[in-house]
């Protein structure tokens, strides 16, 4: 969406997954995560800055690029922070959800994602 005109339906022309998080017992007694799709969702996507972040591995630390982005969609009352976004096949974690703007009936999802 670009201007300052309010947000339309039209603008919405990318469809994406919105993924929650799932825990679980194994067989063996343990806990697994698994994300299951919640909802579908047609998003203005707008890709944002990146970023160098250090990240702590089995060799230590080494920088990976964190990318922001925002997306912006219908108004859904079960989008919350800590879910995931799923767009191309590429995951976004949900880092806010601005329900006042841009205008009502819509949403904004913060995004982000590392790359190693």
């Amino acid at each position: 969406m670009s201007g300052a005109s309010p947000p339309a339906v039209a603008d919405l022309s990318r469809l994406a997954s919105l993924l929650e998080v799932q825990e679980t017992e194994t067989a063996f007694g343990g806990r697994q995560r698994v994300w299951t799709q919640i909802a579908t969702l047609w998003v203005d996507f707008q890709p944002g800055a990146s970023r160098l972040q250090s990240a702590a591995g089995d060799a230590g630390t080494r920088p990976v690029t964190v990318r922001s982005a925002s997306a912006l969609a219908r108004d859904l009352d079960l989008a919350a922070p800590g879910q995931r976004l799923s767009l191309d096949a590429v995951l976004w974690d949900v880092t806010a959800v601005d329900r006042a703007q841009p205008s009502p009936g819509f949403m904004t999802l913060s995004l982000e994602r590392a790359d190693p």
